[in-house]
C-alpha cells in the first residue's frame, strides 16, 4: 500500500502528478525518446522546448509543462517539508545539468549555470524568507509559460518563435 503524502499544501499533489505522468507516458509515440532533450534548460524557445517537451512531439502543452515543474519541485524537496531551501533547489538543478553534460567535461559555462541557479532561487523566493513555496513556484510558472506562448494558443511550439 502506498503511503499518502500529508505534507501541508501538498495534499493530492503526488497523486495528481502520478496521474499526469502516466497519461504523458501513455501518450508518447511508440519508439519516441522520452523525457526532455535538454533537461537543464536555458534561455530562448529552443531551451524551453528542450526542457519541457517530454514526448518530443515539437510542442509543449500547459499540462506537459506543469507536470515537469511539479515533478522537479517534488524531486527537489528531499526532506518533504513542502518547500525548497536554496540548497535543495540548486541540488535538483545541478542534477539535471549533470545529466545534460553527460560525457562532457564541466566547464566555465557549467560553473556559471550553478552560480545562476543561486541567483534564480533568490528571485523566485519573492517574500525573501529562504523558502521557495509551491505558490511561489506556480506564480513563476504562470509567467514563464505565458512569456513563451507568444501567440496565446495554449501551447508552445515553433510558431511562438516566428517573428510577427
Amino acid at each position: 500500500m502506498k503511503k499518502q503524502n500529508t505534507q501541508p499544501g501538498m495534499s493530492g499533489f503526488g497523486l495528481a502528478l502520478t496521474v499526469m505522468l502516466v497519461a504523458l507516458t501513455a501518450a508518447a509515440p511508440s519508439g519516441a525518446a522520452e523525457g526532455p532533450a535538454a533537461p537543464a534548460g536555458g534561455h530562448g524557445l529552443a531551451a524551453f522546448m528542450g526542457s519541457y517537451d517530454t514526448d518530443r512531439d515539437g510542442l509543449v502543452t500547459r499540462e506537459e509543462y506543469d507536470t515537469v515543474r511539479k515533478q522537479r519541485f517534488m524531486a527537489a524537496d528531499t526532506n518533504r517539508d513542502g518547500w525548497l531551501s536554496e540548497a535543495e533547489y540548486v541540488a535538483e538543478y545541478e542534477g539535471r545539468l549533470k545529466q545534460q553534460y553527460a560525457g562532457r567535461a564541466q566547464d566555465e559555462r557549467y560553473a556559471g549555470s550553478i552560480k545562476q541557479a543561486h541567483v534564480r532561487f533568490n528571485i523566485l523566493d519573492t517574500d525573501r524568507d529562504g523558502k521557495l513555496t509551491v505558490e511561489e513556484d506556480i506564480a513563476i510558472a504562470e509567467k514563464t509559460f505565458k512569456q513563451n506562448d507568444k501567440n496565446g494558443d495554449g501551447k508552445v511550439d515553433q510558431a511562438d518563435g516566428a517573428k510577427p
